[in-house]
């Protein structure tokens, strides 16, 4: 008898760890895909749901609640989605899921605005993309670089086409990089 409230316990905190683990383990972009804004408030909803009055969300709560936050920020962008091409074929391609795949570059524009070829060129890469507001209210999409500073994509105008900035928020160049939207 002893051994199988044993066996019973073991399995119920086997269990319930399992659980907490998976409800702590953050969204996979795949987990976002084709999800519609509502879907995402009641996910978010059941989360705060989850804890009682003035209970705090865990480290991994919090991220995923802000991963959330994020996908509905996309989606009320959805503009965004799709093919962007620069005027010398670099690519970038915003899927509904928050992964944006770069393509390769040749080269740069000079302080003069002249575009120089590289002797090897930088690979295309994947990776997640982020959209917060300025200042003005005005979307500006956030995609890290393997190395070195962030790109930013800042949609102050146009919907169709972006100039392309590196650094943070407050202090960034433009890289002479023009994106347009392929329709």
């Amino acid at each position: 008898m002893k051994g199988r409230i044993f066996l019973f316990l073991a399995v119920t905190v086997l269990l319930a760890t399992a659980c907490k683990g998976k409800s702590e383990k953050p969204l996979e972009p795949a987990d976002l895909r084709g999800l519609t804004k509502e879907q995402l408030q009641e996910m978010r909803q059941s989360i705060y749901d989850s804890h009682g009055e003035g209970e705090d969300l865990t480290a991994g709560e919090t991220a995923r609640v802000e991963q959330l936050r994020d996908q509905e920020r996309r989606l009320d962008n959805a503009w965004i989605f799709g093919e962007w091409r620069e005027r010398h074929g670099r690519r970038l391609i915003f899927r509904d899921d928050g992964t944006v795949s770069v393509g390769a570059r040749d080269g740069a524009y000079d302080e003069l605005g002249i575009y120089k070829y590289f002797q090897a060129e930088e690979p295309s890469y994947e990776t997640v993309w982020t959209l917060v507001y300025d200042a003005a209210g005005h979307p500006v999409v956030i995609v890290p670089q393997p190395a070195g500073d962030d790109l930013l994509y800042p949609f102050t105008g146009s919907r169709s086409s972006v100039y392309e900035r590196t650094g943070d928020l407050q202090t960034s160049v433009e890289t002479g990089c023009f994106f347009t939207k392929i329709q």
